[in-house]
């Protein structure tokens, strides 16, 4: 494809993206894209929305072409690339058999000046003859396309055997010396061509190192939103984990909850059962007892003479009067029989629904991913509100009490690049821990606590020898690393591109005290007791 600015091409591909051949009076596009002029006018006619057939650029506005006759004078507007025409017919040329152009033999050499292949001996001729002495004739089997086309005379392009000498700026033209005197005469400020050349070559320059620090820092953004993805894909795990965690618990105390509501309802099944049977048991006995006199009574009744019925009438009278008495109050004992019932409290069950449906939140917002061409940072205005900052945000100090002296970086993290501090200010008559640790809570969002004591469940702090990572406490090294430290020392945190936060004090990197740190996030740094001033050190890169 054709040569691009920035692009995937080499800078010195010389075939034509649509035409696939060698470009002919190449066009140079807005894009920085090249095309064969052909090749352009085609591509247009069948292509009216007029974008780029390589990254569907702009090419002209629409509007410019009813402005004038047609694609061709848009298309004749556009600047002719130059360099791509002269590297063309280098190659051309360098593509050619290697045929000497006097004795027909293999060539070896090649006069810059008219293009011509030549043996070793019609080389030393050519350089012997007057008027070909000044040429310059260079060894072929090291000559590229590039050299040779540096190397082409400047001639004029009106008087085509006369050399160019001069420039003129107004008309910004290579022109010969009759240019100069026939209709460049009223031209002021015309210059040697060469000393134009050198300027051109300077600002050249200068593009190139411009065009080159900006394409570096695109690749370095390209590369942070690379780093954000990963991080936010670990942070993502991270909460589907948490979720996992969170929901299973809860399940788990949904089913404990259904356990104990269920041996409840057995419980006091149970119990009605037992309560009932033991009723029912003595109920059965009476009616044993109320069926065998009964019997009797029947029995005497059809049975026996008016004597014997006296006297088993006197004998039953009073045992069957205490039975009836008995089994009323035995059917009494029917109110005292239990039934279960289950109440559910639909309110509790409302809240509960509730609470659940605000359990969590995702949300998606705008943050600042830091690049390594960040300028230097400073303590944000949200600050301890005993903290006053001076020297343009740089240093901080806390002016009374010996709490309510946190501050947190103006920017994002970079990764691996080292936030420092330098503690000014140090009271030696306390013994004290300095808090240190990083945020994920943008600062213009951030509700500071009075001490980092009270911050422990942020993202990472360290507090005495402890690290919490979220609230979590976590196995260390550090030992006393930010004990009772004096003035002058450098304290300070760093992000990896791995995810990793270290420690950093007086420049020696005492370990990693978090993983899977997520990104934006802040450092920030406790002036806590006995540390009352600190200032900002600039960032570094630390490979």
């Amino acid at each position: 494809m054709a040569t691009a600015a920035g692009g995937s091409s080499a800078d010195n591909d010389t075939e034509c993206s649509v035409c696939h051949e060698l470009f002919k009076n190449p066009k140079l596009l807005p894009c920085a894209h090249v095309l064969c002029r052909h090749c352009l006018l085609s591509w247009l006619a069948s292509n009216p929305e007029a974008l780029c057939p390589l990254c569907r650029g702009a090419i002209a506005d629409t509007k410019e072409k009813s402005r004038t006759k047609g694609w061709k004078e848009v298309v004749d507007a556009l600047p002719d690339d130059v360099a791509m025409a002269a590297l063309v017919e280098s190659t051309r040329v360098l593509s050619q058999d290697h045929v000497c152009v006097g004795c027909k033999t293999a060539a070896v050499s090649i006069c810059l000046n008219c293009n011509d292949m030549m043996c070793k001996s019609c080389g030393c001729q050519h350089t012997n003859f007057s008027a070909t002495r000044h040429h310059k004739v260079e060894d072929l089997s090291s000559m590229t396309a590039e050299e040779l086309a540096a190397s082409q005379p400047d001639h004029c392009s009106v008087h085509t055997s006369k050399p160019c000498e001069l420039f003129c700026p107004t008309h910004g033209a290579a022109i010969c010396h009759l240019c100069a005197s026939a209709k460049h005469r009223a031209c002021p400020d015309l210059t040697e061509l060469a000393e134009a050349a050198d300027k051109s070559r300077e600002e050249l320059s200068q593009m190139v190192t411009s065009l080159l620090t900006e394409e570096q820092q695109l690749e370095e953004a390209v590369a942070a939103l690379e780093r954000h993805l990963e991080a936010t894909e670990k942070v993502m795990q991270e909460a589907v984990a948490e979720i996992d965690m969170t929901c299973d618990k809860l399940e788990n105390s949904v089913k404990e909850c259904r356990r104990r509501l269920k041996e409840m309802t057995q419980d006091a099944k149970a119990k009605v059962k037992d309560t009932v049977l033991a009723v029912k048991v003595t109920l059965l006995d009476h009616r044993g007892r109320l069926t065998s006199h009964r019997r009797v009574a029947d029995r005497t009744t059809r049975g026996t003479n008016n004597r014997g019925m006296c006297d088993v009438t006197r004998a039953l009278r009073d045992r069957v009067k205490d039975i009836l008495v008995t089994c009323g109050q035995r059917r009494a004992d029917l109110k005292s029989v239990f039934m279960v019932t289950l109440t559910i409290d639909a309110a509790v069950v409302a809240r509960i629904e509730k609470e659940l449906s605000a359990l969590g939140q995702v949300k998606v917002k705008p943050v600042s991913i830091g690049t390594r061409q960040q300028q230097d940072w400073r303590f944000h205005t949200n600050h301890g509100k005993n903290i006053v900052l001076s020297n343009d945000g740089l240093t901080a100090e806390r002016v009374k009490g010996f709490y309510n002296g946190i501050v947190v970086a103006d920017q994002p993290m970079v990764p691996d690049v080292l936030y420092e501090v330098q503690l000014d200010k140090v009271d030696t008559d306390v013994y004290a821990y300095l808090p240190c640790g990083v945020v994920l809570t943008d600062p213009d969002h951030l509700c500071l606590p009075d001490t980092a004591y009270n911050g422990w469940d942020w993202e990472a702090v360290v507090i005495s020898k402890a690290v919490y990572n979220r609230g979590h406490k976590k196995d260390n090294n550090l030992n006393d690393a930010t004990r009772n430290l004096p003035e002058g020392t450098r304290v300070g945190v760093m992000v990896t591109t791995k995810a990793e936060l270290h420690l950093w004090v007086n420049g020696s990197d005492r370990g990693v005290i978090a993983t899977t740190v997520p990104t934006p996030c802040f450092a920030f740094f406790d002036l806590y007791d006995r540390y009352t001033k600190a200032s900002v050190l600039p960032p570094r890169h630390v490979d």
